[in-house]
């Protein structure tokens, strides 16, 4: 009887474990889609900052848009090693607890899906 019912919560806790683990790659996947958008649209104001003449508002824009890359890598790594924990655990025969301890996951604070940019004070004339 015991033994029946710990299988059954180790069930439940890898349930739970799984969906925690789609949902950190769908929002990691989301941040991912974000962050190449913004890193374009740096890339192209800073573009435009150097036919117009704007060394100031070209090296923020490129600061800007090296920050959105490293994201961008960090957050690669994000969605292979959730990519990894999903696919790896049925392999090797140890998918229930694997799923189990990534329940866990539902308690770790989930990174924002855009970075907080530092907001620049409009300059007084």
């Amino acid at each position: 009887m015991s033994r029946e019912l710990l299988s059954l919560v180790l069930l439940l806790l890898a349930v739970f474990g799984v969906l925690a683990l789609v949902s950190r790659l769908g929002r990691e996947l989301t941040r991912l889609a974000l962050n190449a958008a913004e890193a374009t649209a740096a890339t192209g104001l800073a573009e435009v900052s150097e036919r117009r003449g704007d060394i100031t508002g070209l090296m923020e824009r490129r600061a800007a848009a090296q920050t959105l890359r490293r994201n961008r890598r960090r957050t690669l790594a994000g969605v292979a090693a959730f990519l990894l924990l999903l696919a790896i655990p049925p392999f090797a025969g140890l998918a229930r607890e694997v799923y189990a301890a990534c329940a866990l996951l539902w308690f770790v604070p989930a990174r924002r899906l855009r970075p907080r940019m530092p907001v620049q004070a409009p300059e007084q004339p």
